[in-house]
């Protein structure tokens, strides 16, 4: 008895210990996420000073590039180092590439049940910093141009508003071109730099150097220039004739090396340090003088290339960023744009080859535009924005870009306006998109002009007929939009119309929310402006155009209702706290109960709830239906990172809200409860919380770099699994279940769309998904029931779209022999030529989709003509094409309807 008394004893003992134990463990997991939460809350990004509605209504809503990339460096950090380490990224691009070369032959590469197919938009670009005329084409008409986020693409023909962009590096789709140079000794090697450095934290990679050796067709990073993450420009200068002398101004933001100017003599293999001046801008004068302009308002130059002179160091009060342009024409003349903080503080020129230097008699002044201050034409944006460029045929004729473009012809004593990026602001002037980055002239052509910004590029064929009055003609004078397929869109967000099958919407950097509704690489719309956050549509909609209501949202904690019910939009104000939220801000909207949730500050959450069974919502000052807000002190006044509505119990409907400090908690209308995620991942931003087929099954995804990235649940957050495999070390961004094959999940990360087909194996497997989208950054990932589709929000490539399966036809499944037929062409809007190899006789045509759904069917009858028409009307999509002969016999293709 008495040893039975001791059993009991220890096991009461242990148990006490063992609860001990746990408990000690969550207080210490509790502790470090309220740790972590506090140090995102009191970091200086989190404490930006909140404007006014004056001063937001003065500004203009196409501009604040800085807090997008401090909300990422925060969100994607890795929390031990407080750094992000570029580098890893690189393994993960490393990654797809052995994955796809070490594929047995045969067997599918990428995960090609997921083939994307882009959807646009075909006429809205997205950021642009680099440009270049190729040197080889006769007729000076080719361009090519470096997205930030999109890689290199090429225009054939640019003085042509028809001619489309292509896409040449879809290697480089995550990477911020921002320089470009050919060798002047072999043309048709050239080089593009990578790495935006312009903002306060540096948002989009940087992947060193790259580089071509058939003229731009194809690219190839330089392993010796990866430690870069950062290359603010680069030039190619002719030494005595030898090939491969590149100059490159760069910043190591992890090493020890800094920002320097780097010199290589054998065509990027090596390197050495020629200046460790902060150097932000080269240019390189038809002397083949070599001048530079730092990041403390200095300028040097060197006519060796080894030895540099200080020329120049402005007395603003807190002198920045230089920007140079040096006239072609006559090498001893520079114009200089320099910052003082983040606004211009002077232009200064010198005409004796840095001799001496004046301060021009003015600058531009905008006195027609209200958002601009008439002594800064860069709107406090000078880090950002800011580019100087001279005639190259008269050296008093200057080009100056900030918010808008401004022209003198008389070596700066006086400024004209020449764009403008709003009508609204100033009509009296062509239009161009805000934040210039770049000005070029056509080569042999001095009164062609091209210019980069925000919203891509734009081309001024006679710079002789640049309007500056009411009475311009807008079809032949002044600036014209060039952006036919430059699909570099940054989106931050995607929504799926429910009964459209083409209607997406999204929201972009800088470009505001653009919705798409027709088949293929399709234009959008703009619904609303500025910088796009969250938006929604309806689940509930009958409406086949635009779905009944679109919400859509403005920086922080701004909301807009696009009501739709009258047959024509209605604009009304949802949510209207402009100090309050992250710069992009969480959200989510529940269809079923007409409750939109956001978050507000702190601890609370902000609702509006429309109106019942689409009753009137009222205007755009006068929301009829109920604000409120929530206050949930489990949050532990931490900034919410996502919002999630579970799509379950409508009467007692749980939302999820998930912190920047890895917290997690559940709200119904009973009560807030917080679920446990104090396990291995003590700090990091939650970045998603899918739901899977009931809400005890959870996918838990994280932002930051140097963490575990995904976790499983299978009881509703009581407990965990770590489920990352063999995913590289990368932020991951959303997820998805797929509802027709509930253990394939796939991830929306900073290398593109990755995928495991079985998430609740032991060791889970994830391989890369991207096949047509490449390897691009993606924000969001959306899903809509009724034909599959799955809508990805890129930020730097535009939106795709592709098609969940229940994985028992895949497209390697359907396709059979090649050899009966051949389809011309492959991609096409519906209409092709399908030609017989064999003689196939009177045969029967099948298509498919890539889910094993038969979409069209028909007969066809080859016995007196070797080709047949086919003319379909298709979704957007890979389909597979099969014919039975009069032998019954099978053969196959595949291919793309746009």
């Amino acid at each position: 008895m008495n040893k039975k008394l001791y059993i009991f004893a220890a096991i009461i003992i242990v148990a006490i210990f063992s609860v001990t134990a746990i408990q000690n463990n969550e207080n210490d997991a509790d502790k470090r996420q309220r740790e972590y939460a506090a140090y995102i809350e009191n970091h200086p990004y989190s404490k930006r000073k909140a404007l006014s509605k004056k001063e937001l209504k003065a500004m203009p809503k196409k501009d604040r590039p800085d807090l997008a990339f401090e909300q990422d460096f925060l969100r994607t950090m890795d929390p031990k180092t407080k750094s992000i380490p570029r580098k890893r990224f690189f393994e993960a691009l490393d990654y797809v590439k052995r994955y796809n070369k070490n594929k047995p032959k045969g067997q599918r590469k990428e995960g090609e049940d997921f083939s994307w197919v882009s959807r646009g938009p075909n006429n809205v670009a997205g950021r642009t910093r680099a440009l270049m005329f190729d040197p080889n084409d006769p007729t000076d008409k080719k361009v090519f141009a470096g997205g930030v986020g999109g890689g290199i693409w090429v225009n054939n023909d640019i003085t042509d508003e028809n001619v489309s962009w292509s896409q040449l590096a879809a290697d480089m789709s995550n990477f911020a071109v921002t320089a470009m140079d050919y060798d002047p000794v072999v043309t048709t090697t050239m080089y593009a730099g990578t790495g935006e450095g312009y903002g306060n934290i540096d948002a989009i990679n940087g992947g060193g150097i790259w580089k071509s050796t058939d003229g731009g067709a194809t690219w190839v990073n330089l392993p010796s220039s990866r430690i870069y993450d950062q290359v603010f420009d680069i030039i190619v200068r002719n030494e005595g004739g030898v090939i491969g002398v590149i100059y490159a101004a760069v910043r190591d933001l992890e090493g020890t090396t800094g920002s320097d100017l780097i010199r290589s003599l054998d065509g990027g293999e090596t390197w050495d340090i020629v200046s460790d001046e902060i150097v932000r801008d080269l240019e390189l004068a038809s002397d083949n003088t070599i001048w530079f302009g730092t990041a403390t308002g200095s300028i040097f130059s060197s006519s060796t290339g080894t030895k540099f002179t200080a020329n120049y160091t402005s007395s603003v009060e807190n002198p920045r960023r230089v920007d140079l342009a040096v006239a072609q024409s006559n090498p001893s003349v520079v114009y200089a744009l320099i910052a003082n903080g983040n606004a211009l503080g002077e232009i200064v020129k010198t005409t004796d080859g840095g001799t001496s230097w004046t301060t021009t008699a003015t600058t531009p002044s905008d006195s027609r535009d209200s958002t601009v201050p008439n002594d800064d034409f860069t709107r406090g944006q000078a880090w950002y924005d800011l580019i100087v460029q001279i005639s190259p045929v008269n050296e008093n004729h200057i080009y100056v870009g900030g918010i808008n473009t401004f022209n003198s012809l008389d070596g700066g004593d006086s400024w004209t306006k020449i764009t403008s990026w709003s009508d609204f602001y100033d009509a009296t002037v062509s239009y161009a998109h805000a934040d210039q980055h770049n000005i070029i002239f056509r080569p042999n052509h001095p009164n062609e002009l091209l210019v980069a910004n925000d919203g891509g590029i734009q081309y001024a064929p006679d710079l002789t007929k640049v309007p500056t009055t009411l009475t311009f003609d807008p079809y032949n004078e002044g600036f014209f939009t060039r952006n036919k397929n430059f699909n570099i869109t940054q989106f931050y967000s995607g929504a799926i119309d429910p009964v459209n099958p083409n209607g997406f919407l999204g929201g972009s950097q800088d470009n505001g929310s653009q919705f798409l509704e027709t088949p293929g690489i399709a234009s959008s719309e703009e619904v609303w402006g500025g910088d796009g956050g969250f938006c929604f549509i309806d689940q509930t909609a009958t409406n086949e155009t635009r779905g009944v209501y679109q919400i859509v949202s403005f920086t922080n904690n701004n909301y807009y209702l696009l009501d739709y019910t009258g047959g024509s939009s209605v604009w009304i104000s949802l949510i209207n706290n402009p100090n309050n939220g992250s710069f992009i801000n969480a959200a989510d909207y529940d269809s079923e109960n007409n409750v939109l949730y956001s978050y507000n500050d702190n601890n609370e959450i902000t609702t509006a709830t429309l109106n019942a069974d689409f009753a009137d919502q009222g205007s755009f000052s006068d929301f009829k239906g109920v604000k409120d807000t929530i206050t949930i002190p489990e949050l532990l006044n931490s900034t919410v990172t996502n919002i999630r509505v579970s799509p379950y119990n409508k009467e007692n409907r749980a939302v999820y809200f998930s912190t920047s400090g890895g917290r997690i908690v559940k709200r119904t209308a009973d009560e807030n409860v917080a679920v446990r995620t104090n396990f291995a991942v003590f700090e990091g931003s939650i970045s998603c919380l899918e739901i899977g087929a009931t809400e005890d099954e959870l996918l838990l995804t994280y932002s930051n770099y140097g963490v575990e990235s995904v976790w499983y649940s299978t009881n509703g957050g009581l407990s965990w699994i770590n489920v990352e495999g063999n995913l590289p070390d990368m932020p991951v961004r959303w997820s998805l279940f797929n509802p027709l094959n509930r253990k394939q999940v796939i991830l929306a990360t900073e290398a593109g769309i990755w995928k495991t087909d079985d998430i609740t194996a032991t060791t889970v497997v994830w391989e890369p998904a991207s096949t047509g989208m490449g390897s691009v950054r993606v924000d969001m990932l959306q899903y809509r029931a009724s034909d599959n589709t799955v809508l990805a929000a890129t930020h730097g490539r535009g939106m795709f779209t592709t098609t969940f399966t229940d994985g028992t036809a895949s497209v390697d499944d359907v396709l059979t022999d090649k050899k009966a037929f051949t389809v011309y062409p492959t991609i096409s809007n519906g209409n092709f030529t399908i030609f017989a190899k064999n003689s196939l006789g009177k045969s029967k045509i099948n298509i498919f989709d890539i889910s094993g759904r038969q979409v069209y069917k028909a007969n066809l009858d080859f016995t007196s003509e070797e080709k047949q028409e086919i003319s379909v009307n298709l979704n957007a999509g890979i389909y597979i094409v099969n014919v039975v002969d009069e032998n019954n016999k099978k053969s196959s293709n595949k291919i793309i309807i746009e």
